[in-house]
């Protein structure tokens, strides 16, 4: 069951930027390092950037919630549970290296490092088993939030993610047990980059030329 508190977690640190704006006003400060690495509308773009926010953070409980019913029907609930646990301590009990303050930036850092521990789960076992183990890929949109972050702290939290991902998937007596089962994430039910309202339309990475 996903905790109640993530979603306490969310709709309060959205209160706080609607009587804030803190993470509006440092958007619009970094306007211009952003258009380098993203597309997004000339007109309102800030309000474009905070709504693929909120619903990239909003997407935590629903990717965790999928994920949690998909590795039960599948069977491999036991194996895929730390990860599910751990995405939801980096809300209720975020690491030290990140602030506390209760506001949506602080709040994207640890929806952040939750998409990532998925991802890393999936990219896993994409190398070992040419198939995810999760119904969640948000590959897209984890890296325009890495963007987001600035390259400097969000390389720190993915380097984070990957040493704590790499300690979990080393159980190989359970790791045995996917190996031989199903473990096929159920496809119809993916949630993607594409379920953000604020992307694909309007958040996209910029291709190098």
């Amino acid at each position: 069951m996903i905790s109640p508190g993530i979603r306490e977690t969310i709709d309060a640190a959205l209160r706080r930027e609607s009587e804030t704006n803190q993470l509006s006003r440092r958007l619009e400060q970094q306007l211009p390092r952003l258009r380098d690495k993203l597309e997004f509308p000339e007109e309102e773009p800030v309000a474009a950037l905070m709504a693929f926010i909120t619903d990239y953070v909003e997407s935590v409980p629903g990717c965790l919630r999928l994920a949690t019913a998909v590795s039960k029907h599948l069977g491999f609930y036991d194996y895929a549970a730390p990860f599910l646990y751990l995405a939801e301590d980096y809300f209720l009990q975020p690491p030290d290296e990140l602030p506390a303050d209760g506001g949506l930036e602080a709040l994207l850092d640890e929806a952040f490092l939750a998409h990532r521990l998925l991802e890393e789960v999936n990219d896993h076992h994409m190398r070992h088993l040419q198939r995810p183990l999760l119904p969640v890929d948000m590959t897209e949109a984890n890296i325009i939030v890495h963007h987001l972050l600035g390259d400097e702290f969000a390389t720190r939290l993915e380097q984070l993610v990957q040493f704590t991902a790499a300690q979990l998937l080393r159980r190989e007596h359970v790791w045995d047990e996917v190996r031989s089962g199903p473990g096929q994430a159920e496809t119809a039910s993916l949630i993607t980059t594409g379920n953000l309202r604020g992307s694909p339309q309007q958040i996209k990475l910029r291709l190098a030329s």
